[in-house]
């Protein structure tokens, strides 16, 4: 059985204290009830993104260190199936200002004959550049995520962000909740009518709200997925991720007219 909850309220016309029902006598009572639904789906798409930077003399000698140090990854990814058009670059506050860094520091330059009690160098001016790219890969093929981890981390790459699982196509299943909430909505007002001795008339008013996080494209997403190395002691046994089912909940919102029994 799926988890579900539901309110219910009843407004009598002409009742004390309720003004806004007294103003017109001859409006019927109602009773507001709501219901809500869940269901789960699986995920078919995995996203993580990494950040990655390379430097050099020049600002065109720290660009080619990074384009060799994407190409090489992009490479390692070609083997485990990954293809080119799933790693999309992605930038941060820093692009495109700050794609190339300045890095200023001083260097201690030796002095070639330094006399007795002088410095045995001198401080200079050493400006470097830093070169910043961040790759997203999504991954369709959800048994290859654990692959994926591996070869990020056995290149070095550690500032790699949270593993997130997305669902885009949840219409079946949010059908399916739209239905049970509509029922349960109407349950709980057909059981409020009987307990007064009254029976539900028309509807007045149905309305939906969807509490789950959704994206502009309409698909789900679940952050926060779990990540655990294998088994200690064990030679060859790769990262294990599990994933978790994506939940949907829809709530239904339902007004009916209460009306004598015949």
């Amino acid at each position: 059985m799926h988890p579900f909850s539901c309110a219910a309220a009843v407004l009598l016309a002409g009742a004390p204290g309720l003004t806004q029902q007294s103003v017109d006598s001859n409006r019927a009572p109602e009773v507001r009830t709501s219901g809500t639904a869940q269901r789960t789906v699986d995920p078919d798409l995995a996203t993580v993104s990494v950040q990655f930077s390379a430097t050099g003399a020049t600002p065109a000698e720290a660009g080619g260190h990074l384009a060799a140090r994407a190409d090489s990854l992009r490479h390692a990814l070609a083997t485990l199936g990954i293809p080119g058009d799933s790693l999309v670059n992605r930038g941060r506050w820093y692009w495109w200002g700050n794609r190339i860094e300045i890095i200023q520091r001083t260097k201690c330059v030796p002095r070639t004959a330094p006399r007795p009690g002088d410095p045995w160098c001198d401080q200079m001016p050493d400006t470097s550049y830093r070169a910043n790219d961040r790759v997203e890969i999504r991954i369709h093929d959800l048994k290859r995520v654990g692959a994926v981890m591996d070869t990020l981390l056995g290149r070095r790459l550690t500032d790699i962000s949270d593993l997130r699982f997305s669902a885009t196509d949840v219409s079946a299943a949010q059908d399916q909740a739209l239905r049970e909430a509509t029922m349960r909505a109407r349950a709980q007002a057909e059981i409020i009518a009987a307990a007064g001795g009254m029976q539900l008339g028309r509807v007045v008013s149905l309305s939906t709200q969807a509490d789950y996080s959704s994206r502009e494209d309409g698909s789900l997403y679940l952050d926060g997925v779990t990540v655990t190395a294998g088994a200690a002691g064990q030679a060859g046994t790769g990262t294990v991720v599990i994933r978790p089912s994506i939940p949907i909940s829809v709530t239904v919102y339902g007004r009916w007219e209460l009306i004598p029994k015949p």
